[in-house]
This record gives structure tokens, C-alpha cells and sequence, in this order.
């Protein structure tokens, strides 16, 4: 996990003396979240899961997961100061994963599954990418064709599922 760019989003929200964002960059920045909270939900869910049962760390980062999962269940109010409180409630467990792994990894980084970082590439790219991102008249995502992400996604389908197996992707969408 790259618990540098995750915090770094989580602050954009929760750093003191921050300005509102504009509708866009909310919408943006929540996404993001979500998205860091879907990579590190499962990350972090399975270093506890290495502990004892009755382990603090365990118990701690189970919490955690568990209200991450319930933050992102709960949609966003109507209003732009609803919808900010909800961006940073998800922001907050950024935060609180980031810490979790950390604490859990011991600060080595972990990937369990090796499609992974080809996900976050995806991720990261689609997410600063105008033409991923642009919209039609009615705000709807236009899915206008972007090479890049097709590159991107394609290296991602392609990646092995496991270390020892090989990158065909026989089978796979």
C-alpha cells in the first residue's frame, strides 16, 4: 500500500486552514478515498488476521476495517457541507487503515496480491486523467476512450494472479 499517497489525500481534507473544495474536487477526492479504502479494507483485514483472536492489534484493526466498510456504505448528504463531513469521515479512515498496516507490517511493505499495484496504476491514472474523467451535459462519466487506461487495465488483466503462476490471462476478462 502506498500509505504516502493515501495520507496525502486524507489531508486534503483534514488539514487545518484547508479551503472548501469546489464540487468537482470533492467529488474527486471522495472517490479517491473510496478507493484507497477498497485497496487497504482487504490489506489490512488479512495482516490481522495473522494475529491471535484476542490480540489488541487485531481487535484494533478490525475495528477499523469495520468502520471503514460502514463510512462507505452511508451515502453522502445533499447539501456541500454534508457532503465534505461525509469526505472527511472517509478520510479519517484512511488515516486509520494507513495507521493499522503500518502497525501491523511493521512498516515493511506487503503486497498480497501481485495484481495489485497494476490496479492502483489504473486507479491513479483514471482518477487525474481528464478524458477518463470527463463528463457529458447531465455531469454523467462521458466514457470517452483513453489509450493510457486501456494500456493500463490491459497490464493489469495480464499481471498472474499468484507469483508462481504464469501472466496469461486464459480465462480472465
Amino acid at each position: 500500500m502506498d500509505t504516502e499517497t493515501m495520507r496525502a489525500a486524507a489531508r486534503a481534507l483534514l488539514a487545518d486552514h484547508t479551503e472548501l473544495p469546489s464540487d468537482e474536487e470533492l467529488d474527486t477526492l471522495t472517490l479517491q478515498l473510496r478507493g484507497h479504502l477498497m485497496l487497504a479494507i482487504p490489506v489490512v483485514e488479512a495482516l490481522a488476521d495473522r494475529l491471535p483472536e484476542d490480540d489488541a492489534p487485531r481487535v484494533c484493526a478490525n475495528v477499523g476495517v469495520m468502520e471503514a466498510r460502514t463510512r462507505m456504505s452511508l451515502a453522502p448528504g445533499r447539501t456541500l457541507p454534508a457532503r465534505v463531513a461525509h469526505a472527511q469521515r472517509l478520510a479519517r479512515s484512511v488515516n486509520a487503515l494507513c495507521d493499522h498496516y503500518e502497525n501491523l507490517s511493521g512498516g515493511h511493505p506487503i503486497v498480497l496480491d501481485p495484481r495489485l499495484p497494476a490496479l492502483v496504476r489504473l486507479w491513479n491514472h483514471c482518477l487525474a486523467c481528464g478524458t477518463c474523467t470527463a463528463t457529458d451535459a447531465n455531469g454523467v462519466n462521458a466514457n470517452l476512450a483513453c489509450p493510457s487506461a486501456d494500456a493500463l487495465y490491459e497490464a493489469y488483466r495480464r499481471a498472474p494472479l499468484h507469483p508462481d503462476l504464469p501472466s496469461a490471462s486464459g480465462g480472465r476478462p
